[in-house]
């Protein structure tokens, strides 16, 4: 089984695309999560999973696998602070972590496409 962590706050509407798509997703073999806290990660540690979250200041889609790489300057919740955290201490830990990151502005049936994309690839 693979698990695909959903980040967002479903209160914001810049914030809640992810988390109110995936309800009317349904692949064989993936579990959609809807991740309340940050901390919901730890659970998925020795389980297959990915995390998916949208992006502000991206044009296309993206697959991160080196946390390192984000910009964890612009903080607009608490969410952003304690998911950053985590993330952060996990590559500290060395446990890999990838996300799939979206823009804000992308059709719900393009970010359909993408979450397919990635979850039934053999990556």
């Amino acid at each position: 089984m693979k698990y695909v962590l959903c980040f967002g706050n479903p209160y914001l509407k810049l914030d809640n695309k992810v988390v109110n798509l995936v309800d009317s997703l349904d692949i064989p073999g993936v579990e959609f999560i809807k991740c309340k806290n940050p901390d919901d990660v730890l659970s998925y540690l020795d389980k297959d999973f990915v995390i998916l979250d949208v992006a502000k200041g991206i044009k296309e889609p993206v697959v991160i696998e080196d946390v390192s790489k984000l910009n964890f300057s612009n903080k607009t919740s608490l969410h952003d602070f304690d998911l950053n955290f985590f993330l952060k201490l996990f590559s500290e830990f060395g446990v890999k972590v990838k996300i799939l990151a979206v823009p804000l502005d992308y059709s719900s049936e393009r970010i359909k496409e993408f979450i397919y994309s990635q979850v039934t690839s053999k990556k």
